[in-house]
């Protein structure tokens, strides 16, 4: 009985320290993260800024001038498109008006309100976009992965003033998909857990660790299209905003989305110019034939096949040079 009571209050010390280190880091998170957005809003300059819809609050990023406006829109784990797409949105914004919107839930954007659907997010897309264009701005898409869905619901709602969409490696209803909301509910509980714990600020501190997620891969493909201040802000900013309960939301419902998207066709009268990575194409055997099955207008409507990941704007010239003559069009 002794050696039982001994081995009860050894569990009971290491849980109590255990409990007393979660609470420090989760305290260290807090007040390091408050730290790394205003570092971050002293890096985004005169450029940034929140504007204020009945939806919430969002972080915007708008550079150039001129009526072509030019909307980026990020994959599904990406925690700000306004870092991710930087250079990029640099260079268009010489001949382009360029906006970059951290939707809600991701980057300093507020808290989503509703389920995230293709039709509550797209609601709000098009609120804080008609919010920052007029009816003489004429508007594409650039779209990573999951948003490839999104805005092609978007385009069947709200076609109005879209001239565009460029879509890079973007998602598209692939047979035999599946739900990923199926998961166990350990893996969608405990990711927030370990946000709002320091857990995975902790976590990205480590070789390994980086290694595993592939963060490592991310960044030494960043090079050299992304400076090292740019890499130092991305890599602060998955420290605080990677997995959270926001995002976990987008990702719940993200297979739902794609699939709710089977049968659509872009309307005739938009250009649409779909980029696939050779990467995806290897996995998915049908990935060009599902890009083209979208098209109503091979006129105007096409799929180019580029060599690279599926984050093609972190790696490829080519596919800058050719966004850019096709935002000429």
């Amino acid at each position: 009985m002794k050696l039982l009571r001994f081995l009860v209050k050894i569990v009971l010390v290491l849980f109590s320290l255990l409990v007393v280190l979660l609470i420090v880091s989760s305290i260290y998170h807090y007040s390091q993260t408050s730290e790394d957005k205003t570092e971050l809003l002293k890096y985004l300059g005169e450029h940034h800024h929140f504007v204020q819809t009945s939806d919430g609050t969002y972080s915007v990023y708008e550079k150039g001038k001129g009526h072509d406006v030019i909307l980026f829109r990020e994959g599904l784990l990406t925690v700000s498109n306004i870092l991710d797409f930087m250079p990029l949105a640099d260079e268009l914004s010489k001949n382009h008006r360029v906006i970059m919107i951290d939707p809600l839930g991701y980057g300093m954007s507020s808290s989503p309100k509703t389920k995230r659907t293709n039709e509550n997010i797209n609601h709000e897309y098009h609120t804080i976009v008609s919010k920052l264009t007029d009816d003489q701005d004429q508007l594409t898409f650039i779209n990573h992965s999951i948003s490839g869905a999104y805005t092609m619901d978007y385009v069947n709602r709200y076609a109005g003033h879209v001239k565009r969409v460029i879509n890079i490696d973007g998602s598209r209803p692939v047979k035999g998909l599946k739900v990923t909301d199926k998961h166990p509910f350990e893996l969608i509980s405990l990711a927030p857990v370990l946000n709002e714990t320091g857990i995975i600020r902790l976590g990205f501190q480590f070789e390994t660790t980086r290694q595993l997620t592939g963060f490592n891969e991310i960044l030494r493909d960043m090079t050299p299209l992304y400076d090292k201040t740019l890499q130092k802000e991305y890599r602060k900013m998955n420290q605080w905003a990677f997995l959270t309960g926001d995002m976990m939301k987008y990702y719940t419902e993200s297979n739902n989305n794609i699939a709710r998207i089977k049968g659509m066709k872009y309307p005739a009268d938009i250009a649409v110019l779909s980029f696939a990575a050779s990467d995806t194409t290897k996995k998915y055997s049908d990935w060009l034939h599902l890009q083209n099955e979208a098209f109503s207008n091979t006129a105007v409507q096409h799929t180019l096949k580029i060599e690279g990941p599926h984050y093609l704007h972190h790696t490829s010239q080519t596919l800058e040079e050719d966004i850019i003559k096709f935002t000429h069009y």
